[in-house]
């Protein structure tokens, strides 16, 4: 007794002929012959919800999919094929023959239909992290905006000591944990609100448990006197408004390590440095390294006589009497 037949279309779509995306040429596929087939049954083609591009045929409840397969099974039910196995076997060569044939043609004659990949992988050992341990407490702490001074002692005035700003940062100008950081490039003052930002913003945004940060900076310590809006000249100096911290160039704002890569840290780095009151950029320990490289090699190839230096140094065109007194010392290099 012949099976009982039964199409599962899934959509209003039916399984058509294989189109090339390249050009609107059509290409020869054994979908063609499913579809042969099936005109001559009266069979309607269908699909699989799951897989679009797989012909399915349900047959008693059980699929049989891919277009060779539905094609044989249904030759063989309508008398279509071989009448013994090697009828069956003559007729399995002369398709396969034709597809080889179909292919060989499509390569010669359409070769823009024939995409051609190559893929290339990387297998680059990963960084080695061994040697990296994280603290207990890895994010940053809070620093107090008010200095602690002791019972007896009154907050002592200051003036505004503007070379605290000046000229660059000798001491804490290099990484200590060799990885990432933030780096002022000129000079300026750091109040708490700054800090605070710091604060926040890389600790929300960092990985606690591959990530760490420390503050290369001191507390807010240096005061900062205000007289009160419309309050008339003399009268001695203003109370003290609020406290804040020099920054010289080249000084190491904060720093940042862990089991990460300058990329996974850059993001929140580069928006902390864009929003402080002077200059800074989100680097690391290779870039300094490499710039400092560079700027070696700049002098070092540099053919013209007539530097910032030279110039100076030997009074041209009188600038001693026109320059600052810390042009002389640094060569325009810092304000």
């Amino acid at each position: 007794m012949d099976p009982e037949w039964k199409v599962d279309c899934s959509d209003d779509e039916n399984y058509g002929l294989s189109y090339s995306s390249m050009c609107q040429q059509w290409v020869p596929s054994p979908a063609a012959v499913v579809q042969l087939f099936e005109s001559y049954t009266g069979e309607k083609d269908c699909r699989l919800l799951t897989l679009d591009w797989v012909p399915v045929l349900e047959v008693d409840g059980k699929p049989l999919a891919q277009s060779n397969a539905i094609a044989r099974y249904l030759a063989r039910q309508h008398g279509l094929a071989g009448q013994n196995d090697w009828e069956q076997s003559q007729a399995d060569m002369y398709v396969d023959c034709i597809h080889d044939l179909i292919g060989g043609f499509l390569r010669q004659w359409y070769p823009r239909m024939v995409i051609q990949t190559a893929g290339m992988k990387s297998y680059t050992p990963s960084i080695d992290y061994s040697g990296i341990e994280l603290p207990e407490k890895p994010k940053l702490t809070f620093l107090d905006k008010v200095p602690t001074y002791a019972s007896n002692l009154k907050p002592p005035k200051m003036a505004k000591r503007l070379t605290l700003m000046r000229g660059p940062e000798l001491i804490h100008n290099e990484f200590i944990h060799k990885q990432y950081g933030i780096v002022a490039l000129c000079g300026g003052r750091l109040n708490s609100g700054h800090i605070e930002m710091i604060r926040m913003t890389i600790n929300r945004k960092m990985d606690p448990t591959k990530m760490f940060a420390v503050w290369r900076i001191d507390p807010p310590w240096q005061p900062l006197t205000r007289k009160g809006q419309g309050k008339r000249m003399g009268g001695g100096k203003g109370a003290i408004d609020h406290y804040v911290t020099p920054i010289k160039a080249g000084r190491v704002i904060v720093e940042v390590g862990g089991k990460c890569e300058f990329v996974q840290v850059f993001s929140f780095l580069n928006e902390v440095a864009h929003i402080l009151p002077f200059k800074a950029k989100a680097t690391s320990y290779d870039l300094m390294e490499a710039e400092k490289m560079e700027e070696k090699e700049l002098v070092a190839s540099n053919v013209n006589p007539y530097t910032p230096e030279y110039v100076i140094k030997n009074n041209m065109g009188g600038c001693h009497d026109w320059i600052s007194p810390y042009d002389k010392k640094w060569f325009f290099k810092y304000v």
